[in-house]
C-alpha cells in the first residue's frame, strides 16, 4: 500500500482582493449589511410586553389562543381574495395551523400524568 501524505495547499492571494480587504469601502459595505442599523434599534418599540410573572403553561395556553385567532383571520381574508393572493393567505394559515397543533401537543404533554 502506498502511504498518504499531506499535501499542503497553496493558496496564492489575489493582489486585488488584498488591497480591497482593509479598505474603508469595504468596512462600509460590511457594516451597512450585517450590522443592524442603530437607528432601527432605537426607534423599535414593543406595543405587548411578556411579564416575567407568566408560567410555562399560560403562556402557551395564551400563544394558542393567538395562533386560533390568526387563523380566524387569514381563513376570512381568503375567502375575499382570489389569485396568488390567496396561496399566500392558505400558505400563512397552514403555518399558523401547525405552530398552534405543535403548542396544543406541547400544553396536552404537560397535562399528561408522567407513566
Amino acid at each position: 500500500m502506498t502511504p498518504i501524505t499531506k499535501i499542503p495547499l497553496k493558496i496564492e492571494a489575489d493582489a486585488e482582493l488584498e488591497a480591497l480587504k482593509d479598505s474603508a469601502a469595504t468596512q462600509r459595505a460590511l457594516d451597512y449589511y450585517l450590522k443592524p442599523s442603530v437607528t432601527q434599534r432605537c426607534n423599535e418599540q414593543k406595543v405587548f410586553n411578556v411579564s416575567d410573572d407568566v408560567g410555562y403553561e399560560e403562556a402557551l395556553l395564551h400563544a394558542s389562543e393567538l395562533m386560533r385567532f390568526a387563523l380566524t383571520y387569514a381563513q376570512g381574508g381568503a375567502a375575499s381574495v382570489q389569485g396568488p393572493h390567496l396561496d399566500l393567505i392558505r400558505g400563512m394559515a397552514h403555518f399558523v395551523e401547525m405552530a398552534k397543533d405543535l403548542v396544543d401537543k406541547t400544553i396536552d404533554k404537560q397535562k399528561a400524568p408522567a407513566r
